[in-house]
């Protein structure tokens, strides 16, 4: 693959988180729910920081993902507020594909990961056919492994409805067999504050930044996603992870300072639920989020 188609599918797959996704890339990183490290600076956090940080929550964070944790799978549903969607899955254990992303900044709820654009280590180990099930998928669809060992499909209308039973089936591969293993909807969030208005949102990253939303569930995660594009074609990805119940949450001054200047860049958020089962020695995380993104400039 080469380093543009590359750098391609991975900005493509970041909004499934976030998230995704890069549904990989939002749940690649260790936990951290620490409260403590984030401050407020003048025009970003809510004002009461430490209360939004205790709101991050460890369990949506990546369950299996740690090396000593053995390998490790990702599958997913994601829609976003336009109606489109898609399916997929990743069973190489690293964040995506088979990129290199690494941590490079752990702070409070967040975590910053780098991801090269010219890393292709050859095709991932895969499940066989997986069949992905939704209300809106009469009788589900089945979708195989591309070349790099990544599952895709992209589906035109609205994947699902806040609520619905997803479902996924393994025919079984390198990955054993498994499933049917569920899933539900969660709903959308309506983001507050920032507004977006269909431009770039300028965003300093010398302050916090600060977000408000409506819609969450105590039951949910809410993600926050900060992207841009380096000069060598890298791709750098902020995320928080708080409970969307709480209603606010910040991208923190401390992982918005490597997106200065970068080309590309996208805020997103998303609500996400996610559930985890072992398919031999392999950990699954099921994930099904909706997401929503816009164009930022970081200054």
């Amino acid at each position: 693959m080469s380093p543009t188609k590359r750098r391609r599918s991975l900005v493509s797959l970041v909004p499934l988180v976030l998230l995704g996704g890069a549904a990989a890339v939002v749940l690649a990183g260790p936990g951290c729910n620490s409260s403590k490290g984030a401050s407020s600076q003048d025009g970003g956090a809510p004002d009461d920081v430490a209360t939004v940080e205790s709101a991050a929550d460890t369990s949506f964070d990546g369950a299996g993902t740690e090396p000593e944790a053995g390998p490790a799978g990702f599958v997913f549903f994601s829609t976003s507020p336009e109606g489109a969607g898609s399916v997929g899955a990743v069973f190489d254990g690293v964040p995506v594909m088979q990129s290199p992303c690494r941590i490079t900044t752990v702070y409070g709820a967040c975590v910053v990961y780098t991801c090269p654009s010219d890393a292709d280590a050859g095709p991932g180990p895969g499940a066989g056919t997986l069949t992905f099930g939704a209300p809106s998928l009469e009788g589900g669809v089945s979708v195989d492994a591309g070349a790099t060992g990544l599952y895709a499909l992209a589906t035109p209308g609205p994947l699902f409805s806040p609520g619905d039973p997803l479902t996924v089936t393994a025919s079984g591969g390198v990955v054993p067999a498994f499933g049917p293993q569920q899933v539900e909807a969660p709903g959308s969030l309506t983001l507050t504050s920032p507004t977006p208005d269909g431009g770039a949102i300028d965003v300093p990253t010398s302050n916090d930044l600060g977000f408000a939303w409506t819609g969450g569930s105590e039951e949910s995660a809410a993600v926050l996603t900060a992207t841009g594009v380096a000069t060598d074609g890298s791709l750098v990805v902020a995320r928080c992870t708080y409970v969307a119940i709480t209603g606010e949450g910040i991208l923190p001054a401390a992982v918005l300072g490597p997106l200065h200047g970068l080309a590309q860049g996208t805020l997103g958020w998303g609500q996400a639920n996610l559930a985890t089962f072992d398919a031999g020695p392999w950990s699954v995380t099921l994930l099904a989020e909706a997401y929503g993104s816009t164009p930022a400039t970081f200054e």
